[in-house]
């Protein structure tokens, strides 16, 4: 596989399909910490999209910094505990890269820039009711703003608010463990926007950036920066190489 590197003001984002290689395949340049917490998982599915995300993230980097998957240096750091998950940091925290995975149904994503702590979100739209997600996910605008909206548009609509928090968390390495309903975002038929959150991160300073990750599933990119001209990529993997999209401008 060849990836593209990185220019200045850009963030690539990439795509794999968690289906189309072997498990053995995208264990080989996996850590033994990699491989211990692939295993813990009882579905294979969720098991294939951790194993992909693993090896898609060791691949891309390992691109950037000319050396082989298999010794990319991946750190992962929970603030409750020693296991091997949150946040990732290639090399250290601090690394001059900044990465960070999503996987949702047979999408997975990866997403590296040197412009700053980057979060990336993917998600299959519901196919069910999504009331009782909304009283806990949700602001009570945010939750009016998807009461107003036919019931056949409630899925989507929530799952493209959705993503804008969860993407914003991953920036920051919080993650979920801010609950959800105390961030505030732009509506999904709106420029994705922070509005509010309970950090000290000016929410002007969070920048989002909308993905293509197919039908039926909702994406998006968010990056901790002033630039307002970072351009992202998206790029799709198959077997035998990536194919780009043009780069796009982050809105400011």
């Amino acid at each position: 596989m060849i990836a593209p590197l990185l220019a200045s003001d850009e963030c690539h984002v990439w795509w794999a399909d968690p289906r189309h290689r072997t498990i053995e395949s995208l264990s080989a340049v996996l850590s033994e910490p990699e491989l211990e917490r692939a295993a813990r998982f009882r579905r294979e599915p969720d098991r294939r999209r951790f194993l992909t995300g693993s090896w898609l993230l060791r691949t891309v980097a390992g691109a950037q910094l000319g050396i082989p998957p298999e010794d990319v240096t991946v750190i992962r750091k929970c603030p409750d505990c020693t296991r091997h998950h949150g946040k990732p940091y290639i090399g250290a925290e601090g690394s001059p890269l900044h990465v960070s995975v999503s996987h949702s149904g047979d999408r997975v994503a990866v997403a590296l820039t040197a412009e700053g702590p980057v979060g990336v979100d993917v998600e299959l739209v519901p196919s069910v009711p999504v009331d009782d997600l909304a009283r806990c996910a949700l602001t009570q605008d945010e939750r009016l703003a998807l009461e107003a909206l036919p019931e056949e548009r409630r899925y989507e609509a929530f799952a493209g608010v959705w993503v804008r928090k969860e993407a914003a968390l991953k920036a920051t390495g919080h993650g979920l463990r801010i609950s959800p309903d105390r961030v505030e975002v732009t509506g999904p038929d709106e420029s994705p926007q922070l509005l509010r959150w309970p950090l000290d991160i000016p929410p002007g300073d969070v920048r989002f950036h909308m993905l293509h990750p197919g039908d039926g599933y909702v994406g998006v990119f968010a990056v901790l920066t002033r630039n307002p001209r970072l351009q992202v990529v998206e790029s799709h993997v198959t077997d035998q190489e990536l194919i780009t999209t043009a780069p796009v401008l982050v809105a400011a």
